[in-house]
Order: structure tokens, then sequence, then C-alpha cells
């Protein structure tokens, strides 16, 4: 019943924004045309009444597949997603699948001096190049068909955990899998067999079966080195990357706002009422404040069109009387009760709060620290007491509030005016958390004899205002993942590459030792060159990061600065984890008896 009341509400109502109209097009309509057709409508029906009102109300339409991505419009059911984190995610992932094939590279031309003989064979017994080329490229398929089976099997498990994380049903599209599954395999398969295979079959068969092994070509050498370079550059821009994108969602979370919201809980503002006139709204109003006011645990109460996490969509046109100039310019409106500024903690610079009587104040406004020099106004106590106008209307400024952040840190505070007149779109309480179950319930008893057409819906705004950020704080985990991913990755053909080196050094190793070589000068011998790779990589990486960084920071009016210490840190945590990576290998190469080595000499 309450719903259907409710209902008749909403199909009345021409302003309200806690609604949502979808429109279902003819096959072959023009959205476009539709569009430019929509003001026709509040004009016939609310014309006069948005002349009277400064107001204006447009009707856009948006693709239902483009909300979640693309739309910019405001109080949608729920925050957006981001289509340039969505980007940036898909770009790292690329990146480590990158690393990845470089990986696969590095070690397959690593290793490929040990198939020297099956090559020669294979050449002596009629192989063609041509032969031996699709042999490992059909190797290098096999491999990554089995590494494409393994991972669409992982996401398959793995979706209920995707799911929690995102805070969203996912599903799989299995068509867009199967593209993917071949695009991955065909390309996987060229970029990392191809090289090695061509290497492989340039191998001279005469010197391979005498027993000769093929010495390195310089070219394979250089390119494998370029290649590691490569790896820890990314995951040095990752690194740095990971460390921004941490410290700025750690900066919005403790950002000092400008108002007080722990212990605050808002309650959805009545839709239905039984009073027929102002005066029988505003005495069941205060009937209700007085009652809620009077229960253990609760300090205020205060009436207000938005609250902070919400966009205001109130405005006004205002302007300073000036003989002969247009001074006229929009400000955001909130419509209060005299208990908002000391429900939010807010702070009055310069003058007076409103008092109790509204037939008294119609005429008084409050503005924000913004609004100073928005009219050009110089500072807040020689504003109080000047005059705006606002059609036929004029308004004394009756104090000056200080900023605080209505929305995200993404913006910087707008001017707002405040008006002295109770809304009923939200009603804040500030409360002692203790025993707020119990609390909740004799809320809500209150609320169902007040106004018993109207649901109690309420949300703690510290939770309501948070969620502005959800999304930013799943970005930066994911990021975190996917780096941690890249560095293991790395690490991994790090460790391959250097195992590779030492035992094609496993001789001079064993002569450096019998000529006196302590462990130290071996393990210096055999890591700087890592070392050396690292340095180069932390010197191409720092000024990509810092211009990929200092563009997504340009999203934020709040942000971080990116401070040395950020560059110098993840330099050096990519070094210990290198050095980590090929110092336990190049440990056992040193430490072994050179006897083992020089045996067979």
């Amino acid at each position: 019943e309450n719903l259907i009341k409710s209902s008749r509400y909403w199909d009345n109502s021409w302003v309200s924004e806690r609604v949502y109209s979808y429109v279902l097009l003819t096959p072959g309509a023009d959205a476009k045309a539709l569009e430019a057709k929509l003001p026709q409508i509040p004009e016939a029906f609310i014309g006069k009444f948005m002349k009277e009102a400064f107001f204006l109300l447009e009707y856009k339409l948006v693709k239902l597949s483009d909300i979640h991505l693309h739309s910019s419009v405001s109080n949608e059911l729920e925050v957006n997603g981001n289509y340039r984190s969505v980007v940036s995610l898909g770009i790292v992932a690329l990146l480590v699948l990158l690393i990845a094939f470089v990986n696969y590279i590095n070690l397959a031309t690593s290793r490929s001096i040990e198939r020297a003989h099956e090559v020669g064979i294979r050449k002596v017994t009629g192989a063609s190049k041509r032969d031996l080329v699709f042999q490992f490229l059909t190797e290098s398929a096999l491999l990554n068909l089995i590494a494409l089976i393994v991972s669409i099997t992982g996401v398959l498990l793995l979706l209920p955990f995707f799911k929690q994380v995102m805070q969203s049903p996912l599903q799989i599209d299995y068509l867009v899998v199967l593209l993917l599954f071949i695009l991955l395999l065909v390309s996987g398969s060229l970029f990392t067999g191809l090289l090695p295979a061509i290497y492989i079959s340039r191998f001279a068969p005469g010197l391979v079966l005498k027993g000769k092994n093929p010495t390195e070509a310089g070219w394979i050498s250089l390119l494998k080195n370029y290649l590691v370079v490569f790896q820890f550059t990314i995951s040095i821009i990752l690194i740095i990357g990971t460390i921004t994108i941490y410290r700025q969602v750690n900066f919005m979370r403790n950002h000092d706002l400008g108002f007080t919201m722990e212990g605050l809980i808002v309650l959805d503002g009545p839709r239905i009422f039984r009073a027929n006139t102002y005066e029988s709204y505003m005495k069941t109003l205060e009937s209700f404040k007085n009652e809620i006011v009077a229960l253990s645990g609760v300090s205020s109460i205060a009436a207000s069109s938005n609250v902070p996490g919400t966009e205001i969509k109130n405005s006004r046109v205002f302007g300073i009387p000036v003989e002969g100039r247009n001074t006229e310019k929009r400000i955001d409106v909130y419509y209060i009760d005299n208990h908002f500024f000391d429900t939010y903690g807010l702070t009055l610079l310069a003058g007076d709060n409103y008092n109790a009587s509204i037939e008294e104040e119609s005429n008084k406004i409050i503005i924000n620290e913004s609004a100073l020099p928005y009219f050009g106004f110089e500072d807040a106590i020689s504003t109080v007491g000047k005059i705006l106008r606002s059609g036929k209307q004029e308004v004394t400024i009756k104090a000056i509030v200080n900023d605080f952040n209505q929305q995200s840190l993404k913006q910087l505070p707008s001017p707002i005016a405040f008006f002295n007149q109770p809304a009923n779109t939200y009603y804040t309480i500030k409360v002692n958390m203790t025993g707020i179950d119990q609390l909740l319930r004799e809320l809500e008893k209150i609320w169902t004899s007040h106004y018993p057409e109207n649901p109690f819906d309420y949300f703690f705004l510290d939770d309501f205002y948070n969620e502005q950020y959800h999304a930013d704080q799943r970005f930066s985990g994911l990021f975190l993942a996917s780096s941690i991913l890249a560095i293991i990755i790395a690490c991994l053909g790090l460790s391959g590459l250097s195992a590779y080196a030492i035992t094609r050094r496993t001789k001079e190793i064993g002569i450096r030792k019998t000529n006196g070589a302590r462990i130290l000068q071996v393990l210096i011998l055999l890591n700087k060159d890592f070392v050396k790779w690292v340095g180069i990589a932390f010197v191409i990486a720092v000024p990509i990061a810092w211009f990929v960084m200092k563009k997504w920071l340009e999203n934020y009016a709040y942000r971080i600065e990116l401070r040395w210490w950020i560059f110098a840190l993840a330099g050096l945590i990519a070094l210990v984890i290198a050095l980590i990576t090929v110092s336990w290998q190049s440990w056992k190469a040193a430490t072994r008896n050179p006897v083992e080595a020089l045996r067979y000499e």
C-alpha cells in the first residue's frame, strides 16, 4: 500500500532526482532527434514555474549500456565505473603478458645450445630450415595452448572471488573469450616462438656433431640484455604506480574534509505527507525532531536538502547591486535548518547562525568561503551585511561558514549559499554509536508514528561518503596485485637467466677460485651485470612513471606530491628483489669446490 501511494508521488513529481525514467525506442528510431524534442515537455507543463524559480530542467538520453563507464550524470543508482581505470588495468595486464613473453624468449634462446645436437641431427637427416622453424613454432604454440587452458580454468574457478572483490555480478562473454583465446594463441605463439626458432635453425650441423657447442651470437646476447632491461623498466614503473596510487587513496581517506561525519545517521526524508498545509508540515517536523533529540544517545538533528556526498542540484542566480554592471552569477543552494552547522561541526568564520524563526530570516543567507572570491568580496568579516540580489528579491549575507568538501576530493569546494528553509530531503542525526541497534529501533518507531506512509530508510554518512572512493580502492588493489604478479614473473625469468649464465661460467669461476678469488669477489662478478641492467631500467622508468602518474593525479583537485623518495624506493625495491633472485644461485656457484668444475678439463 505504501509503495502504491509512493508511486503516485513520483508519477506527479517533475523535479525529483530519485526516480529513473527508461525509454524504449522503436527499431530505427533516431535517439538524437528524440532528445532534441524533449525540452518541449517540461516547458509545456512547468514552464511558468521554472521561470519564477530560476529553475532549468533538461532531459538527456543515455544509452543503457553506456551508463556504467561513460555516464557523467549525477545521482545514478550507484557510483559508476571509471573508463580510464578499466583502460589502465588493461594496459597493465598487457604489460604483464609482455613480461611473460619476454621470459620465454630469453629462456628459449638461452637453452637453445642444449638442443644444438638435436638440431644438427635433424639437419643431417634432411630437415630444412623451414622444417625446424615449424617444429619450434609448434612447440611454442603447444605451450601457449596449455597456458591459455590453465588460465581460463583459473578464471572460472576464481570468478566468485573476483565478484566479491569487484562487488559486481561479473559475467563471462564466451564469444569474447573465444576470440581472445584465438588472438592470444596466434600472437603469443608467433611472438615467443619465432625468434628462438630462427636462431636455433641457424646452427651449423658440422660443428655441432663434432661436439663443439655454438657460441652465442652477439646480437642475441645484446637482445637478451635489452629484454631484461625492458622487464625491469615495466616492473619499476608498476612499483612507482602502486606506491603513488596507494598514497593518494590513503590521502583521500584521511584528509580533513572540513566537517564531521563520524556518528551521523542520515534518514531519507518523507515523500508522502498527511499534512496538507505548510504549517501542519512544519508542526509534524518539529514534533518529530523533538522526539528524536529526546532519545538517549542523540545529540542533535538537522533537516537539509543535501548531505555531504550528494551532488547539489539546487542553484540560484545572485548578483551584487551595482549600477550599470551585470554581476549575476549562479551559485549552488543548500536548504537547511538552524541545527545543520552544529550537527556537521561546521564553523562560522563571521556572523551568526540562523535562529529558529524562518519567517524573520527568509531574506538572509549564509555563504561559504569559496563564495567570497566568487562574488569579489575581500574577507569574511567585511562581507557580513552585504546585499545580494536574486531576481526581484534582495537578501542580506548573515554569516560566512568554512568550506567543506561536499563531494570527493576530485573536486574543489564550490560556492554555496545556505537558506534557512528546512527541507524534507534528508534528516541528519548525530548519535553516540554505542548501542546503535537499539537506537535504530527507537528511531524507526518514532518515524513510523509521524510518517506512516513512508519507508524507514537510513544510511551512515561515513559509509555513504566513502562509497565515492570504492572504485579508487578497488583500482589500487588490482594495480597492486598486477604489479606483484609482474615482478614475480620477471624474477622467474631473471632466475632462469642467472642459472644459465652461471652454468656457462662454471669453468671461469673454478679458475678464479683456484687463483685465490674470494667468495665476495665471485658474487660481485656474477651479480654486477644484473645490477647494471636494473640501473639502466631505473633511468628509463623514472621519467615515464613521473609523466604517467602526474597525469593520473591531475584527476584529483586534492592530490599528493610526487616526492623523489617514491622513485628512489621503487628503484631500491627492484634492486633488492633482483639481487635476492640471483644471489642464491651466485652463492651456490661461489661456494662450490672448484675441483668439481675443473676435474674434466
